[in-house]
């Protein structure tokens, strides 16, 4: 059961990595799909447009910074129970999203994904915070215990992880962009 918990937590930390990774190489986009849960009339107005990009940046990074605590620190617990809320805010907005805007992109990975807030999302969603209520099962301290090298190498891994995220939306963001359109 031990590998489950730590596999679960492994697997929820890297998803985060890649999606902070993935949603800064495109702040401006998941910046739309912010707009999509923000107050009409803040939504609505231009001068939101430098809050939204802040809540979008805000957003990334800390799923950044929760995805390379929760690898680089599986002992500490509380960490699992931050990322069960933020999974359960995942599951949340995906809710929201199907019942209010249907068809629409998430951005939840940038432009890694195209998915979109249908029923599929909200399996999704709901998988990914079962997966979060999983790890946050106690293990043995000593299932956890790491070393400050094994710590700085898996801060080093996380940041590639990132890096990797980053760099392939921006990829596929500029390949999408150069296809030539389909006019009907």
């Amino acid at each position: 059961m031990t590998v489950t918990i730590l596999g679960a937590k492994a697997a929820l930390a890297v998803m985060l990595l890649v999606a902070g990774g993935a949603k800064l190489a495109d702040l401006a986009g998941f910046a739309a799909s912010v707009r999509l849960f923000a107050p009409r009339r803040v939504a609505g107005s231009l001068s939101a447009q430098p809050l939204l990009q802040s809540a979008a940046l805000t957003l990334a990074a800390g799923e950044l910074v929760l995805g390379a605590a929760s690898l680089t620190s599986p002992a500490l617990r509380w960490l699992n129970f931050a990322v069960l809320a933020a999974c359960g805010a995942f599951a949340a907005v995906a809710g929201v999203g199907y019942a209010v805007h249907r068809g629409r992109s998430c951005r939840c990975f940038g432009a890694l994904s195209q998915r979109r807030f249908d029923r599929p999302g909200l399996a999704r969603a709901g998988l990914i915070a079962a997966l979060a209520g999983l790890a946050t099962v106690a293990v043995s301290p000593s299932a956890v215990r790491l070393s400050l090298a094994d710590r700085g190498l898996l801060l080093a891994a996380s940041a590639l992880i990132s890096l990797v995220a980053f760099t392939a939306a921006r990829s596929l963001a500029a390949s999408r962009d150069a296809l030539p359109r389909m006019v009907p």
